[in-house]
This record gives C-alpha cells, structure tokens and sequence, in this order.
C-alpha cells in the first residue's frame, strides 16, 4: 500500500515482459511525478516534469497531487510517457502489458489516497490491459489499510490512533482476492496459520549499490513454503511483496509481515514471498521514512529499469535461489536452491504502508 504500491506500478510497468500481475492497495498510476505542481521547488520544470493544469501553486512535492489532487491527474499523459520510455529501450515494450493481471484497492475510508485517486491508476492500466483482468476493489469501508478476514482484532475503518495499523478486518479477505484475480482463480485455500520457522531473514548487502541512493536496510526478510524448501525438486513461484513508509524498524516491519496473511496462501500454493526493506536514510522526509523512490527524490530516471532501486530489486529476483539465508536467532548457511520463478519473476503484490 502507499509508496509500496506506487512502486509495484512502476515495477510492473518496467519490468512487464518478466511480471505477471500486480495487486495495487492504494497507489498512484505509473510515473505520476510527471506532472509537477506550480512554484514546486523540489523538481524544477523540465520537458520530462510539466507543471499540470489546474494543480494548486505553493506545493513542495510534485507527487501529492497524485494522492489528494487526483483530478488534475491525466492517464492519457502517463500513457504517453511509459510508451515514450519503452520507446528508448528504458522499460520494457509496453505490448507485454496486454497479457498482466492487476487487482486494485481502495478502502473506502481512506483518507490518504483520496476519492478517485486509485481509479486514476486503474486508468493507467486500462490504456494497455483489457478490462477482463483489471479488478478494483473500491466498497470495503476500511481505511488507508490492508483488510483481512474476520471482524478482530483489528477494527474495521478505524480512527484516531487506531487508523495508524496497517491492517484492518472488514470481513473481505484482500490479499487471498489480489492472488486469486492474479491466479485467474483455482488457488487453494489459505492455510491456517503459516509457520514462522518458514520465514528467514535474508541479506540485502549484496544489492546495496550506492547504500545512499538504494536506501536498503541489512535485512530482508523471505517465506520459504514447505513444498519449495531446497530438498523439494517442486517448481514455485514468486512474489515480491514491498511495505509502505514507516517500516524502517524491524519491529514495525516484523509486525507487518507476520500479521498479514500473505503467507498462509503462499503456504498451501508453493508461492515464496520476498519482503525487501528499506532502512531510514537520505536526507527527505520520505527517505527518512523508508518511502521507496516513487517521485524522484534520488533523480528523473526512478521509473525506468535501471533505477537504483528498481535495479535492486530485480538483481533479488534473479538470484533468489542464491540468497544468503539466517535464521531469526542464529547464523547458517541455507539455499532456497530449487525455486523457480517463469521468468524470474510472476508475481508483484504490495504491502499496506502505515504512513503515505
């Protein structure tokens, strides 16, 4: 959700020929930071960045009107930027979208992600994907959150305090309908509780990069389902799955994995999860939040394939069956050595994000 989502857009739209879908909670269309509000001082106006019509003047980031101005915001224009860019070989050809799955969300109470905000980003999507497999979730009345099944612990369409949990029970199960739209349906049922032992911290220092610009953190975190552990010849899937501002301490971030169900259905369905985690770092405020670079705070290209991050991210994917696994407590070396990703990769999902 959040910046995690922006990201999963982005991530879809580059690297379309490899990603087979994405479930998009609350985020922002593709490259949304195009379009720049009037005296915005922290990206000057560019032929890349034109100021959008209508925007309010005074602001200092060009990407809140994606989120609380979703009306100034043309899917048209942001169709044309992603067709100019795989034009010059910086994303992928945009035809391979024709063939994603792209499950979208809105709570109805969100008050971050405004009314209209997501439906602009389903608009992106609808300019390359048939409508056959765009689904948006826009009636659930939970707020800027992830809802799960049940009605507890977690109240529905919390206030005050209680809206800053990243997770909701509305009674609507939201990542088992993500994966199921994404699947095309036919996946089995969840299984009841994942096991904790299945999930490993991996190391993320082979992907720092520029550690200033990539913004990762020492660890990440990985699901290995029974069925895809290295003495299983099974073949698996892949999801990667990004948090939302506000997790850059691993206890918030530990807190969001767990209590999420992702797991649970990659358990019963040989699905492994990767959690890559953004430390505090950088000198904005969103870095600093652990906020993925969803509006070019670290340059214009942060939508394009090599991007820090984007590139990161893909070098995870490519070499998850060589990640460098610990256990919770104590060190030991570990493979996930016979996961299979079509392509390396074949699913994106995204994290509910605490903060924007």
């Amino acid at each position: 959700m959040s910046s995690g989502a922006d990201f999963a857009v982005q991530f879809q739209v580059a690297f379309s020929e490899t990603v087979m879908g994405a479930a998009i909670f609350a985020g922002q269309p593709y490259r949304c930071a195009t379009q720049r509000f009037p005296n915005d001082t922290m990206m000057p106006p560019n032929p890349e960045v034109p100021v959008c019509e209508g925007c309010p003047a005074g602001k200092t980031l060009e990407y809140d009107h994606c989120k609380y101005t979703s009306s100034v915001v043309e899917a048209r224009l942001l169709k044309t930027v992603a067709q100019n860019y795989a034009s010059q070989g910086l994303i992928d050809s945009v035809t391979y979208l024709e063939r994603a799955r792209v499950y979208l969300y809105r709570g109805t109470k969100d008050n971050i992600y405004e009314q209209g905000s997501v439906a602009k980003t389903r608009d992106f999507f609808a300019e390359f994907v048939p409508a056959s497999q765009l689904l948006f979730k826009n009636d659930i009345p939970s707020g800027h959150a992830y809802s799960l099944p049940g009605s507890k612990p977690w109240p529905c369409g919390a206030e005050g305090l209680l809206s800053n949990i990243p997770f909701q029970n509305c009674d609507y199960d939201g990542p088992g309908a993500a994966l199921q739209h994404i699947y095309g349906g036919g996946l089995a049922p969840p299984a009841d509780k994942a096991s904790l032992s299945k999930l490993k911290w991996f190391d993320q220092k082979p992907f720092y990069g520029d550690k200033d610009v990539t913004g990762l953190a020492r660890w990440g975190l990985v699901y290995v389902p029974t069925s895809c552990e290295a003495a299983s010849s099974r073949a698996c899937d892949l999801f990667v799955s990004f948090p939302g501002c506000g997790f850059t301490s691993y206890s918030t971030f530990v807190l969001l994995v767990t209590n999420l169900n992702f797991n649970s259905w990659a358990e019963t369905n040989h699905i492994i999860v990767l959690y890559p985690k953004l430390a505090s770092h950088g000198s904005t405020k969103q870095q600093q939040e652990g906020c993925w670079n969803v509006y070019g705070q670290t340059g214009a290209n942060y939508a394009t394939r090599d991007a820090p991050q984007m590139l990161a991210v893909r070098q995870m994917v490519k070499q998850v069956s060589n990640l460098k696994i610990w256990g919770p407590f104590s060190e030991y070396s570990a493979t996930v050595s016979h996961a299979r990703c079509s392509a390396y990769i074949t699913i994106i999902i995204l994290f509910v994000g605490m903060l924007s």
